[in-house]
């Protein structure tokens, strides 16, 4: 039998079924397996998850839209989509938690950057282009350092689950960092 996810998490349910696994996985695996864990789940779902119709909010200054989709009731992850409008970007940043980001549809730019001991200043160390189905992790700041940014004329989306609590503040998240 094929290990693509077909079985698991085709159908209608397939975001639930992904937040239940999540769930599931971050209550039986130590804290330094939930990164990867969490992406090779992801990688599984993300085939069947449409959240195009979920992003019902509008694009901020910088041309992308994010929605808090779940946040576990004891803090231990938060899954949010983004729409991101043509050449829609990030500013330069880090993150506070684990985190895992897949391409639903369209395509996604990524720069990465280095810093330096005091971490006062970064540095490009080059750019991908992820499309759909692509699926990267990242450890917390501040290993990780990065921006997104939609490279094309269209709409993209995105799939983004973080290792901590943002039901209160989705920036909380990030990290910024000056380029």
């Amino acid at each position: 039998m094929a290990m693509d996810g077909t079985q698991f998490f085709n159908g209608a349910q397939s975001l639930s079924r992904l937040i239940s696994e999540t769930d599931v996985m971050t209550r039986t695996v130590g804290a330094d397996l939930c990164r990867s864990a969490t992406e090779s789940l992801m990688r599984l779902a993300l085939p069947y998850i449409d959240v195009e119709k979920l992003i019902d909010v509008p694009a901020n200054e910088r041309g992308y839209a994010r929605k808090m989709l779940y946040t576990h009731p004891r803090g231990h992850f938060s899954v949010l989509a983004l729409r991101w409008m043509p050449g829609a970007g990030t500013p330069v940043h880090g993150h506070n938690a684990w985190g895992c980001v897949g391409v639903v549809d369209g395509e996604i730019g990524c720069e990465t950057f280095s810093t330096d001991e005091c971490c006062e200043h970064v540095e490009s160390t080059g750019i991908i282009r992820a499309s759909k189905g692509a699926v990267a992790s990242v450890d917390p700041n501040p290993c990780g350092i990065h921006r997104l940014f939609n490279p094309t004329d269209r709409i993209s989306h995105t799939l983004h689950i973080y290792g901590m609590d943002l039901s209160e503040n989705p920036c909380a998240i990030n990290v910024p960092y000056q380029h």
